[in-house]
């Protein structure tokens, strides 16, 4: 299958520590002010107003530490049951972590401070935050969360944070493009480039003999309109020093401008020629060259590739063999590198457990990994024929993946039909709509299997609409339950007819606003069923569609045409506003991102990502009609 291819805060230095100024405190920190070395102990009150895991039986303390220079360390630690406490020590030895974040876990149930996870700086034996503290709790403020580490994004307490790092150690010049990348999220104006362009001057001639800075700065050139000035600097830096790292940095922008597939290999391959890498970042490099064969259809050299690597990950496989078994070509040696996959992950290396990773998520992931590429597996042994030994394989892909790939969901039961085992392609077709996870493709399939079974289709609509009613009825209580409630910002924004829509304006109506950009590959995909939705309500008075475009790389004139450009092309009629940097405001992490805003301007539901179509077209009619009764308001607190 191919893979779903992510404030404020009070520093106490006494012994407690906590988000919130209160007497009892959900979470406490010792030492407050905690030195590389240190014994920390950290303490949960259950029973504290705000905590969540009130009848816990176990308790897990996750501490992330996120370091300076290289990947966060995830920290588990089984907690321990004191009196009316939990409590437990981690030792901080990392000399990297600048910045922990806390958050209590129990099964699959957490208390992340309602996902404003606790946080605390890493300080020096001088008393003050280590150089780098400051800086990474205003990325983390700024990007709203790491994984399953959620801050509400806070933008003014992070340029608060960045400017205590620029006081305390005014070399630090990460700050400086931090507040300038967050200067020109919140106000893209020439203003602010001309403040930028100010600064970056002086920066710039502070630090112009260190190539890794200016490798930095020429990007900010660019960005506040000094191409040529970066052209010059690169061109004088490439003459002096060839193999340095402002001409690597050169080199790399060349093999991803490249557009021809085949070439880009060639590029890649003579960069890590003329650029020797090592460790993670080789890893990362060969990865790349083999997703590029791919993409320049060299399967073969994509696999001797991987063969050289000291340790292939199995999903790799899965990159070369899917393409191959989805067109049905060159199908035994598509599933022979599928099988190799297979067998990869089924003993998968500990060491590749990513530093950040909870052991329950590495868990998770192989199974998923295993399910994915298992699927690809079973699909190229049926297009060979081989329908029994793709049966097995199919029912281990659905196993591990709990029923929560609705397309290989669909092939299982395609599967069965054909080996003529028509109760379980019934029963399986069954449970999938009920958790909401079927295709249309697959409804063909159950009622092939339900006529063939009962030897007629009588009593097939009556089977198939209680399952859907029943997915409807758990999806409307899960929505209900994970509901937002907060009020909408207003905004007013230029549309692509010229006019502008004011949110406020939309009184009584029900209104999605969803966050997309051109480049962005699940908005590409998740569009064409936005499209749906706009038609099934378009002639309903009370519903909007909102296409928000934002994070275009042009600006002005050329986003625009860019944008018109594109739905044109796409025959898309849904009304598309320019966003003027309220994805910062509604903090979005990544697109697509979809709100919908009841009849009274509350946000009430948000969905991240493209999971299906089918999918998303069911939950955002479902999140509508909810809104458009008035039964739904009598919810509100």
């Amino acid at each position: 299958m191919k893979r779903k291819a992510a404030f404020f805060v009070l520093t106490c230095v006494t012994i407690a520590f906590s988000l919130q100024a209160q007497e009892n405190r959900v979470a406490t920190i010792s030492p407050g002010t905690p030195k590389i070395g240190d014994e920390i102990t950290v303490t949960y009150n259950p029973k504290a107003k705000g905590a969540t895991l009130r009848d816990a039986k176990e308790i897990s303390l996750e501490a992330l530490a996120m370091r300076e220079t290289d990947l966060p360390v995830l920290i588990e630690t089984p907690m321990r049951k004191e009196a009316k406490v939990w409590r437990a020590s981690f030792k901080l030895t990392d000399e990297k972590s600048r910045l922990i974040l806390l958050r209590f876990v129990s099964d699959d149930r957490k208390d992340d401070n309602d996902e404003n996870v606790w946080n605390i700086l890493v300080y020096g034996t001088d008393g003050k935050p280590l150089k780098g503290a400051h800086l990474q709790r205003a990325s983390f403020l700024r990007q709203g969360s790491f994984l399953e580490f959620r801050h509400q994004k806070d933008i003014a307490a992070a340029k608060t944070e960045v400017a205590k790092e620029r006081e305390l150690y005014p070399d630090n010049w990460h700050a400086t493009t931090l507040l300038w990348d967050i200067m020109l999220r919140e106000n893209p104006s020439d203003e602010t480039k001309a403040r930028i362009k100010e600064e970056l001057a002086k920066l710039y001639e502070s630090q112009k003999d260190d190539e890794e800075v200016v490798s930095t700065l020429l990007y900010w050139f660019e960005q506040t309109g000094q191409k040529d000035r970066a052209d010059e600097i690169r061109k004088a830096a490439i003459a002096g020093n060839p193999k340095g790292k402002i001409a690597e940095s050169a080199r790399r922008s060349e093999i991803y401008a490249e557009k021809d597939p085949a070439k880009r290999v060639e590029l890649l391959e003579r960069f890590l020629a003329d650029f020797p890498q090592k460790g993670r970042s080789l890893d990362d490099y060969q990865r790349q060259l083999v997703y590029f064969c791919i993409q320049a259809e060299q399967y073969d050299k994509a696999d001797s590739i991987l063969e050289s690597m000291p340790k292939p990950e199995g999903m790799m496989y899965n990159t070369i063999a899917w393409p191959l078994i989805e067109k049905g070509e060159q199908l035994e040696k598509a599933v022979a590198w599928a099988k190799k996959g297979v067998d990869l992950l089924r003993n998968p290396d500990r060491d590749s457990k990513p530093s950040y990773y909870s052991n329950k998520q590495w868990k998770q992931s192989q199974e998923n990994n295993l399910g994915y590429i298992l699927d690809t597996y079973a699909l190229g042994l049926f297009k060979l024929g081989r329908a029994q030994e793709a049966e097995k394989a199919y029912e281990e892909a659905y196993a591990l993946t709990k029923g929560g790939e609705a397309e290989i969901n669909e092939r299982l039961v395609e599967c069965y039909v054909k080996n003529g085992k028509f109760e379980k392609a019934m029963a399986v077709c069954a449970d999938c709509i009920r958790k909401g996870k079927s295709t249309e493709r697959m409804i063909e399939f159950y009622k092939a299997a339900y006529v063939k079974a009962k030897g007629s289709d009588k009593g097939f609509d009556e089977a198939l609409n209680e399952a859907r009613n029943f997915a409807k009825d758990e999806m409307k209580k899960k929505l209900i339950k994970e509901r937002i409630h907060k009020p909408a910002i207003d905004f007013n924004l230029k549309g692509l007819d010229g006019k502008y829509v004011k949110l406020s304006d939309l009184k009584d109506k029900v209104v999605v606003v969803d966050f997309w950009a051109t480049w962005c590959g699940p908005c590409r995909a998740s569009l064409p069923y936005l499209q749906k939705v706009y038609e099934q309500y378009k002639n309903n008075d009370k519903v909007v569609v909102l296409a928000l475009n934002t994070w275009e790389r042009q600006t002005g004139a050329e986003r625009e045409a860019l944008v018109k450009k594109f739905v044109e092309e796409n025959k898309y009629t849904f009304p598309v506003l320019f966003d003027e940097n309220f994805v910062e405001k509604y903090g979005v992490e990544g697109i697509p991102t979809k709100f919908v805003i009841d009849r009274k301007g509350k946000i009430q539901f948000k969905s991240v990502g493209f999971s299906g179509g089918q999918e998303m077209m069911d939950e955002l009619t479902l999140e509508i009609d909810m809104l458009l009764s008035d039964d739904f308001y009598s919810l509100y607190r």
